[in-house]
Protein backbone atom coordinates (compact mmCIF):
# COMPACT_ATOMS: atom_id res chain seq x y z
CA UNK A 1 0.00 0.00 0.00
CA UNK A 2 2.89 2.08 0.56
CA UNK A 3 5.06 1.92 -1.68
CA UNK A 4 8.06 4.14 -1.76
CA UNK A 5 11.85 3.82 -3.13
CA UNK A 6 14.56 3.15 -1.61
CA UNK A 7 15.70 5.96 -0.76
CA UNK A 8 12.64 7.59 0.37
CA UNK A 9 12.33 4.07 2.93
CA UNK A 10 15.15 4.98 4.59
CA UNK A 11 14.20 8.53 5.61
CA UNK A 12 10.89 7.84 6.47
CA UNK A 13 12.64 4.72 9.09
CA UNK A 14 14.86 7.63 10.18
CA UNK A 15 12.19 9.86 11.18
CA UNK A 16 10.40 7.67 12.98
CA UNK A 17 13.16 6.35 14.66
CA UNK A 18 13.81 9.49 16.03
CA UNK A 19 10.05 10.40 16.58
CA UNK A 20 9.16 6.60 18.16
CA UNK A 21 11.94 5.78 19.59
CA UNK A 22 12.07 2.74 18.36
CA UNK A 23 13.39 0.55 15.10
CA UNK A 24 10.78 0.94 12.51
CA UNK A 25 10.45 -2.40 11.21
CA UNK A 26 9.99 -4.20 14.78
CA UNK A 27 9.00 -7.53 13.66
CA UNK A 28 6.89 -7.67 16.97
CA UNK A 29 5.05 -4.81 15.62
CA UNK A 30 2.29 -6.08 12.61
CA UNK A 31 2.74 -4.38 9.25
CA UNK A 32 -0.71 -2.19 9.72
CA UNK A 33 -0.21 -0.87 13.26
CA UNK A 34 3.54 0.35 11.73
CA UNK A 35 1.71 1.89 8.75
CA UNK A 36 -0.62 3.34 11.05
CA UNK A 37 2.34 4.81 12.82
CA UNK A 38 3.70 6.45 9.67
CA UNK A 39 0.28 7.73 8.88
CA UNK A 40 0.24 9.66 12.23
CA UNK A 41 3.80 10.99 11.60
CA UNK A 42 2.80 12.23 8.48
CA UNK A 43 -0.26 13.94 10.10
CA UNK A 44 2.23 15.42 12.34
CA UNK A 45 3.91 16.85 9.17
CA UNK A 46 1.44 17.94 7.41
CA UNK A 47 0.40 20.07 10.47
CA UNK A 48 3.39 21.75 10.69
CA UNK A 49 3.31 22.92 6.88
CA UNK A 50 -0.16 24.38 8.07
CA UNK A 51 0.94 25.88 11.07
CA UNK A 52 3.65 27.68 8.92
CA UNK A 53 0.75 28.83 6.22
CA UNK A 54 -1.38 30.36 9.05
CA UNK A 55 1.11 32.31 10.31
CA UNK A 56 2.18 33.45 6.69
CA UNK A 57 -1.09 33.84 6.22
CA UNK A 58 -1.63 35.86 9.78
CA UNK A 59 1.82 38.02 8.42
CA UNK A 60 0.38 38.89 5.09
CA UNK A 61 -3.37 39.75 5.58
CA UNK A 62 -3.55 41.60 9.37
CA UNK A 63 -7.09 41.91 8.33
CA UNK A 64 -7.57 37.34 8.83
CA UNK A 65 -7.37 38.47 12.39
CA UNK A 66 -10.67 40.56 12.11
CA UNK A 67 -10.82 44.09 13.53
CA UNK A 68 -10.52 45.06 17.09
CA UNK A 69 -12.92 47.38 18.25
CA UNK A 70 -13.44 48.71 15.00
CA UNK A 71 -9.81 49.56 14.21
CA UNK A 72 -7.30 47.10 12.51
CA UNK A 73 -4.58 44.46 14.65
CA UNK A 74 -1.64 46.51 15.45
CA UNK A 75 1.80 44.71 15.25
CA UNK A 76 1.61 43.33 18.73
CA UNK A 77 -1.67 42.16 18.55
CA UNK A 78 -0.42 40.40 15.34
CA UNK A 79 2.38 39.36 17.21
CA UNK A 80 0.45 37.53 19.98
CA UNK A 81 -2.00 36.08 16.89
CA UNK A 82 1.25 34.20 15.54
CA UNK A 83 2.86 33.25 18.41
CA UNK A 84 -0.60 32.08 20.24
CA UNK A 85 -0.81 29.44 16.43
CA UNK A 86 2.28 28.71 16.60
CA UNK A 87 1.73 27.42 20.20
CA UNK A 88 -1.89 26.02 19.24
CA UNK A 89 0.10 23.71 16.22
CA UNK A 90 3.26 22.58 18.09
CA UNK A 91 0.76 21.01 20.92
CA UNK A 92 -1.44 19.59 17.98
CA UNK A 93 2.20 18.51 16.17
CA UNK A 94 2.79 16.99 19.60
CA UNK A 95 -0.73 14.78 20.27
CA UNK A 96 0.02 13.35 16.82
CA UNK A 97 3.33 11.90 17.82
CA UNK A 98 1.98 11.14 21.26
CA UNK A 99 -0.53 8.77 19.32
CA UNK A 100 1.81 7.40 16.76
CA UNK A 101 3.56 6.38 19.96
CA UNK A 102 0.73 4.99 21.85
CA UNK A 103 -0.31 2.84 19.06
CA UNK A 104 3.40 1.91 18.59
CA UNK A 105 3.41 0.47 22.30
CA UNK A 106 0.32 -1.36 21.60
CA UNK A 107 -1.64 0.90 24.20
CA UNK A 108 -5.37 -0.13 23.67
CA UNK A 109 -6.83 3.26 24.64
CA UNK A 110 -4.25 4.91 22.76
CA UNK A 111 -6.03 3.70 19.45
CA UNK A 112 -9.42 5.02 21.24
CA UNK A 113 -8.18 8.21 21.89
CA UNK A 114 -6.71 8.27 18.35
CA UNK A 115 -10.47 7.30 17.03
CA UNK A 116 -12.08 10.01 19.29
CA UNK A 117 -9.63 12.08 17.83
CA UNK A 118 -10.49 11.41 14.36
CA UNK A 119 -14.48 11.27 14.58
CA UNK A 120 -13.67 14.93 15.86
CA UNK A 121 -11.43 16.17 12.72
CA UNK A 122 -14.45 14.39 10.81
CA UNK A 123 -16.72 16.75 12.26
CA UNK A 124 -13.76 19.44 12.00
CA UNK A 125 -13.56 19.17 7.76
CA UNK A 126 -17.54 18.98 7.37
CA UNK A 127 -18.05 22.25 9.07
CA UNK A 128 -15.19 23.86 6.89
CA UNK A 129 -16.30 22.14 3.85
CA UNK A 130 -20.37 23.22 4.94
CA UNK A 131 -18.61 26.99 5.73
CA UNK A 132 -17.63 27.45 2.24
CA UNK A 133 -20.98 27.06 0.45
CA UNK A 134 -22.15 29.79 2.57
CA UNK A 135 -18.61 32.31 1.87
CA UNK A 136 -19.83 35.03 -0.80
CA UNK A 137 -16.47 34.75 -2.07
CA UNK A 138 -13.51 32.18 -1.82
CA UNK A 139 -10.06 33.37 -1.45
CA UNK A 140 -6.71 31.08 -2.64
CA UNK A 141 -5.92 30.89 1.02
CA UNK A 142 -9.31 29.38 1.46
CA UNK A 143 -8.57 26.60 -1.02
CA UNK A 144 -5.12 26.16 0.33
CA UNK A 145 -6.42 25.80 3.81
CA UNK A 146 -9.27 23.56 3.16
CA UNK A 147 -6.32 20.75 0.87
CA UNK A 148 -4.45 20.83 4.29
CA UNK A 149 -7.37 20.32 6.54
CA UNK A 150 -7.88 17.38 3.72
CA UNK A 151 -5.03 15.98 4.35
CA UNK A 152 -4.71 15.59 7.42
CA UNK A 153 -7.94 14.03 7.58
CA UNK A 154 -6.54 11.50 4.97
CA UNK A 155 -3.49 10.88 7.28
CA UNK A 156 -6.20 10.16 10.21
CA UNK A 157 -8.11 8.19 8.28
CA UNK A 158 -5.72 5.96 6.97
CA UNK A 159 -4.33 5.70 10.49
CA UNK A 160 -7.67 4.58 12.18
CA UNK A 161 -8.10 1.78 9.13
CA UNK A 162 -4.91 0.92 9.68
CA UNK A 163 -5.45 0.43 13.86
CA UNK A 164 -8.92 -0.85 13.49
CA UNK A 165 -7.50 -4.13 11.09
CA UNK A 166 -8.05 -7.60 12.80
CA UNK A 167 -4.20 -7.75 12.77
CA UNK A 168 -3.68 -4.85 14.72
CA UNK A 169 -6.89 -6.03 17.13
CA UNK A 170 -4.62 -8.91 18.23
CA UNK A 171 -1.79 -6.66 18.80
CA UNK A 172 -3.34 -4.34 21.05
CA UNK A 173 -5.04 -7.52 23.03
CA UNK A 174 -1.45 -9.18 23.15
CA UNK A 175 0.15 -5.88 24.64
CA UNK A 176 -2.85 -5.44 26.78
CA UNK A 177 -2.72 -8.96 28.38
CA UNK A 178 1.00 -8.64 28.99
CA UNK A 179 0.49 -5.75 31.37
Amino acid sequence: MLKTPASGQAALAGLEKRLTGNVPDDSDIPSPVRKAVRFMLAGAGVTVVFALFEVIVLLADRNSIGNINGKPPSSAQVGEAVVFVLIEYAILTAVWIMMARLNRAGRSWGRIAASVLFAISTWQLYTVVHSVGAAKYITVADIIYIVLIFAMWLAGMGAIAMLWRPESSIYFRERTALR
